[in-house]
């Protein structure tokens, strides 16, 4: 029994140490590349993302980029108005894994929708009235964007959740505090690109959320 016990310990560890892991702290993410019109500030030592008067979101940007990566992190809204939403493997459309962004781009949801491939991820909607989901941009005609919908929501405004998406080769995943709410496959995904994260108001109150243990699972590519 402990031959066996030692070898199973040892192929975990091994299955570890495959993956980078890469952990960034709440001073780290103030460097991260940031577009919309908001503020991201490390506060009693979390990440805070917020909307200013006239935005219409605002986000940031992983410096690396992706193909297979799982993304990690414990985030608490500040108001049941706050909307959060984060994009995997964000590029610019056809075979390019750049991602290029206008200079007069505000932060509008229609980039990410129409002009750009990514999985949006979108775990906290309660405010659009919508359960989490998970959208394959860019929209086209005749093909639904939409993917998967999770059945219930379980965030609440004032608590701390650990979110975790994910994406490996066809397969694509939410998890928020160890359950599991979509878990589909995607039969053409996508090419590698960056991550985003997205904190967004509704019915005229600003978006306010924040972040601490962020983490990234999966190799950088070029």
């Amino acid at each position: 029994m402990k031959i066996i016990t030692t070898v199973s310990l040892m192929l975990f560890v091994l299955i570890i140490n495959a993956q980078t892991v890469t952990k960034y702290s709440p001073k780290d993410l103030e460097s991260w590349q940031n577009l919309g019109d908001g503020k991201g500030y490390v506060t009693h030592g979390q990440f805070m993302m917020e909307e200013v008067e006239g935005s219409i979101g605002f986000m940031i940007f992983s410096p690396e980029k992706y193909e297979d990566v799982v993304l990690r992190y414990e985030v608490m809204t500040m108001n049941a108005a706050t909307v959060l939403v984060a994009l995997l493997n964000a590029s610019d459309m056809g075979e390019s894994t750049g991602l290029t962004i206008a200079d007069d781009n505000n932060g509008s949801f229609g980039h990410w929708t129409k002009q750009a491939e990514d999985y949006m991820f979108g775990f906290r909607v309660m405010a659009h009235n919508s359960t989490p989901f998970l959208r394959k941009h860019p929209e086209t005609d005749g093909v639904k964007s939409e993917i998967g919908l999770a059945k219930k929501d379980v965030m609440k405004s004032g608590w701390r959740h650990l979110v975790e998406m994910g994406k490996k080769g066809s397969k694509l995943w939410l998890k928020i505090d160890g359950e599991t709410l979509i878990d589909v496959t995607d039969d053409k995904p996508l090419d590698a690109g960056k991550i985003a994260i997205r904190v967004r108001g509704t019915a005229g109150i600003l978006g306010k959320s924040m972040i601490r243990n962020l983490e990234i699972i999966g190799e950088p590519v070029e």
